[in-house]
């Protein structure tokens, strides 16, 4: 009985002692992921192509989206520029150049109407650059912030 009762106490003063040392006041303190927003497309491939009905191919919208690496308990509004060898208002449609994402929501979209153009005979593109986010969000994802641009092709 006396050598259970001393296995027992030596089981647990070894348990003590790793369960103490493991949280050490000397332990460094890791600040908080910085709050980050970026875009992506809806495929995988990060490029859309959307059509130019002028040419007989059904009108499209392409889509980018617009992602918090956290969740935020407040509205986050994102702005944007648009530029690319598209023409806006002659290939396609100009959004607003903001984009909301609610309250305790992952994502917005950015949506990017294309436009019948017969004069169109050569692949375009619309060029989507984040600029600023509020709430202290920083623009781009990683360690070089990529994923802060976002490029369409719009073909004939």
């Amino acid at each position: 009985m006396k050598n259970k009762l001393s296995f027992i106490i030596s089981c647990l003063s070894v348990c003590s002692l790793l369960l103490t040392s493991s949280c050490k006041k000397e332990d460094p303190v890791y600040p908080d992921a910085p709050k980050r927003v970026y875009t992506v497309a809806k495929v995988p491939d990060g490029t859309v192509t959307f059509t130019n009905s002028a040419t007989g191919k059904k009108n499209a919208t392409g889509v980018a989206r617009v992602y918090l690496n956290q969740l935020y308990t407040k509205d986050v509004t994102v702005s944007f520029a648009l530029a690319g060898t598209a023409a806006a208002g002659v290939d396609y449609t100009v959004p607003p150049l903001s984009v909301t994402i609610p309250a305790g929501s992952w994502r917005a979209d950015i949506n990017i109407a294309g436009l019948n153009n017969a004069l169109q005979t050569s692949k375009k593109t619309v060029i989507i650059t984040l600029n600023t986010a509020t709430e202290g969000f920083e623009i781009g994802l990683g360690y070089a912030n990529a994923y802060g641009i976002f490029t369409y092709t719009i073909t004939p």
